[in-house]
């Protein structure tokens, strides 16, 4: 199959082993800092609110599919919980896992586990979040979790997996196996990205680098990365830089589709497809920095034979307003 498109992978700088350790984390605490806090008057909502809301969406659905085919939301494998996938330092999931638990438990509904995994697991900033969930409903892997090949304590159970800011780090057969091994047990797979290649998000990259001499001291920076935000900017190239090129690696809907075929093929050769099981992908942006910055989200749902026509690519202004819509298909 060709590829939607063939563009080179260029590398981000703060993702190679050869990056010193206080500047790749002080570009996770920069990345979790922009995902948390709304910058007015460019923000009306910080951009982990429009996530959580479509993760939510998202899962009313799945649940009220259940209640109206005469299933339990907690039968089967048992109650439905999100895995984070490359979690990071935890990035924006432990402050979704608050605004989805806070909204359920005024609804009467059961609380949500939510599970933060990563390659290198980052154990001390866990902790932290884990102690200050208020539902107590967030937890994590305390060892490595490859994202391709999950563990048996992830495959085992019900649940959605999610990519926040992550996805494009892989190359296309990582992310094709990514893909493959959710595609074995997950109910859904979501995937949050904050940039796309086009011209308005070149645009709001770039104006970062102003604006990371206003957050830098927000983000408790050493005498190190002071010194190489204000006095050497290499910190702020580095940002700005690795942005772009995110942006250049952002997958479309219809590479996602692509991806999700082979990995569908896969599992046909290998006998784990599950007779009358397809995949519905949807795609949906919401202004999350006017005038062009956009969260960028691909939703892949587990859906019965019949039902996996009728995708939507859905734009929302602020995460209210639908602007457009328009119907795609794919049968998984």
């Amino acid at each position: 199959m060709k590829l939607p498109y063939n563009r080179p992978r260029l590398i981000e700088i703060h993702d190679q082993p050869w990056c010193p350790a206080p500047i790749r984390q002080h570009v996770q605490s920069v990345l979790t800092f922009l995902w948390l806090h709304r910058i007015p008057p460019f923000q009306s909502k910080a951009p982990y609110e429009p996530a959580a809301d479509l993760l939510e969406q998202l899962l009313r659905e799945i649940e009220e599919d259940e209640s109206g085919s005469g299933a339990s939301g907690t039968s089967g494998k048992g109650r439905l919980r999100v895995v984070d996938c490359c979690s990071g330092a935890g990035g924006p999931m432990p402050r979704i896992e608050r605004r989805v638990n806070a909204r359920r438990a005024k609804e009467e509904r059961p609380v949500l586990p939510v599970l933060l995994s990563d390659l290198h697991p980052h154990l001390a900033a866990w902790t932290e979040h884990a102690q200050a969930s208020t539902s107590s409903a967030l937890a994590f892997l305390p060892y490595s979790v490859d994202a391709t090949h999950a563990p048996s304590e992830v495959r085992k159970g019900r649940h959605i997996r999610t990519f926040c800011l992550s996805f494009h780090h892989f190359g296309e057969e990582g992310a094709r196996r990514v893909l493959e091994d959710a595609m074995r047990t997950a109910e859904g797979i979501v995937i949050f990205e904050l940039q796309e290649a086009n011209l308005g998000s070149v645009l709001t990259i770039l104006a970062l680098w102003p604006l990371l001499y206003i957050i830098t001291p927000f983000t408790r920076p050493s005498a190190l990365i002071l010194f190489l935000t204000y006095i050497i900017p290499v910190v702020p190239f580095i940002i700005v830089l690795d942005g772009l090129i995110s942006a250049w690696r952002t997958r479309t809907l219809s590479h996602i589709r692509h991806l999700a075929k082979l990995a569908a093929l896969t599992l046909s050769l290998e006998g784990r497809e599950k007779d009358g099981v397809g995949w519905r992908w949807t795609e949906t942006r919401s202004v999350h920095t006017r005038p062009f910055g956009r969260m960028f989200a691909i939703t892949g749902r587990k859906m019965p034979e019949g039902e996996q026509d009728g995708e939507h690519t859905d734009w929302t202004e602020g995460g209210d307003e639908r602007d457009a819509e328009s119907t795609y298909s794919y049968d998984g």
